[in-house]
Formats: C-alpha cells, sequence, structure tokens
C-alpha cells in the first residue's frame, strides 16, 4: 500500500475565543482550550481521516508537549516512526487569540525546534521520503532543508507556505514545488506581486509557472478559491456558510483537501471544491481537526455550498 509523507511542524496548540468584542490591552473573557496543532501535522491527521496512509517526519523534544503529540499523532493512526525524539529541546506550541466571530485576531508560534529537521534529518529520512507517492511539507521548514528535500524527493512535492515571513524564505525555492497552496499575502510574499485584486494573483501566480510550479491554489477566504495551472484557471465562490466556529486550521484542511483529492485522480474543479470544502468542515469545529473530516460530509458540504 503507498503513502503519503509529511515533513514539517507538530505542535500543541492553545486557542483562546473571546466572548464578546475583543479590547486589545486588558482581560477578556472567553474560552480557552489545547489541542494537537502544527501545519504539517494537521495537514496529516485531516489526510487520516479520509483515509490515506501518511507518515509524517518530524521532531519533537523530549517534555510532556513531545509525549503528548506523539500520543496523539498515534492515536488518529499517523505512523510517527519517523519522528525524532530531541533530548532537552522544547516541543513545538502555538498560540491563538480569535474574536467573537472565530476569525483570528493575532498568534504566536514556538517553532524553534523545527530547525532541527536539518539537510542531516533530511537525508536519515531519505529512504521513506524518496518511496512515498507524495511528499507535503510546510513552510516552517529552512531553505537549505528545502533544497536537500528536493534532491532526495522522487515524488511529487507539496508546499502550504504557513505565513508571509517563511514564505519570503523559501521564495528561491519555489520553482522545485509540484504544488502549492498560498492565501493572498503568502502569494505575494513569494511573488512580489501586489495580489489585493483577481488580475493581481493571476500575474503572481504566472510567476511561479515560470519559476517551475505546475499547480497553484490560492486560499481567498470568503472569496473561495482561485486554481491556475497549465490545464487553465478555476475560480469557484462558496454560498454563505453559517457554522463558522474557527477559521484557524482551514487553510491545513483545504491542503490535505487538494493533496487527497489529487491521489485521487480528480479534475482541477473538483479538487478545489474539495479543499473548499475540507476548509468549511474545519471552521465548523471547535477542534483543530474536526472529527466530521470525511468523504461524505466532503460531498454534501460541495452539494449544500458549493456546487
Amino acid at each position: 500500500m503507498g503513502y503519503i509523507a509529511g515533513i514539517g511542524a507538530a505542535n500543541v496548540d492553545i486557542r483562546g475565543r473571546s466572548d464578546s468584542k475583543l479590547i486589545m490591552g486588558d482581560s477578556n473573557p472567553g474560552t480557552l482550550y489545547t489541542t494537537l496543532g502544527g501545519v504539517c501535522r494537521n495537514i496529516c491527521e485531516n489526510l487520516v481521516r479520509l483515509g490515506s496512509n501518511v507518515k509524517l517526519i518530524t521532531a519533537v523534544g523530549d517534555d510532556e508537549n513531545g509525549r503528548t503529540i506523539l500520543r496523539g499523532c498515534e492515536a488518529v493512526g499517523i505512523d510517527m516512526s519517523h519522528t525524532r525524539i530531541l533530548e532537552g529541546e522544547r516541543s513545538s506550541s502555538y498560540m491563538s487569540i480569535l474574536d467573537e466571530k472565530g476569525d483570528k485576531v493575532i498568534s504566536m508560534s514556538d517553532v524553534h525546534i523545527v530547525k532541527r529537521l536539518d539537510e542531516d534529518f533530511v537525508e536519515s529520512a531519505r529512504v521513506v521520503l524518496s518511496n512515498a507517492d507524495m511528499v507535503v511539507c510546510d513552510g516552517n521548514l529552512s531553505k537549505e532543508t528545502i533544497a536537500r528535500l528536493t534532491e532526495v524527493c522522487l515524488a511529487p512535492l507539496y508546499l502550504d507556505p504557513v505565513s508571509t515571513t517563511w514564505a519570503k524564505e523559501i521564495a528561491p525555492y519555489i520553482g522545485y514545488f509540484d504544488t502549492v497552496k498560498p492565501n493572498r499575502m503568502e502569494l505575494a510574499a513569494l511573488t512580489g506581486v501586489r495580489t489585493d485584486s483577481i488580475a493581481g494573483v493571476m500575474q503572481a501566480c504566472d510567476i511561479l509557472f515560470r519559476k517551475g510550479v505546475r499547480r497553484v491554489f490560492v486560499s481567498l477566504g470568503r472569496e473561495g478559491m482561485i486554481y491556475r495551472g497549465r490545464e487553465g484557471t478555476v475560480h469557484r465562490i462558496a454560498r454563505p456558510f453559517p457554522d463558522v466556529v474557527d477559521v484557524t486550521s482551514a487553510g491545513e484542511a483545504a491542503m490535505a483537501g487538494i493533496v487527497w483529492g489529487s491521489r485521487q485522480g480528480m479534475t482541477a474543479d473538483e479538487i478545489v471544491q474539495t479543499a473548499m470544502a475540507a476548509g468549511m468542515i474545519a471552521i465548523s469545529s471547535p477542534h483543530t481537526i474536526s472529527a466530521e473530516m470525511n468523504a461524505e460530509r466532503i460531498e454534501e458540504i460541495i452539494r449544500d455550498y458549493i456546487a
């Protein structure tokens, strides 16, 4: 049985959602909760819930958070046998504050341990990476690590840039990726082009093509998603979705939808719909990964809100 390999961050997430309009500089009543997170880890769990065989290559510290990450990932079916446990290191963590509508106001990540996923680490994982059907990574990796990844991986490389900061770091290597899923700001950081208009988004996508990227899926939030590939352009916008709880992990769910849909042999339009539906499932849950993430629920969302 083939598998998908993921390489990148695995975190413990702390989230807080305000009960009412946020007052900056003050203590705001709200709900705080802790879950597993990390962009690559989240993509991997969503893929497992969609029925994929997934191996996660990451690093954790020999601390309680590290043990929590390992136990939690194994419990949902992610193969963690290629994860490295580093003595004396602090496991990755992430904190976000949401307003009363569930929209992210600010976040902070401590992913310093990901720097230990260096060139030597990639080399040590050469066998599992080179034999994967697909490899997905997040932008937390260093440019040196990504450069080595492009040498080791034989399968198509999929990238979620994570943030504008990381997008700028990996921009020189972007042409090595088969498929990229940035949001508007990340796309601008990758290309240096203003993307506040659809025309700007198209121009930026064309720059990525010229660098070697084969497919670009651009998350536009409430404006849907744009696909730009050699076979053309697809732009889908969903009907109003009333069940927004927490938008934090929508991007990772959408990326999982892209990887899964691609592996299923879907058309570009079908993949866009799948990615959008996966994102909508994610934002309807208070948890980082929705328990409702499955193929049947994706079909329902597409039918009710997208098609």
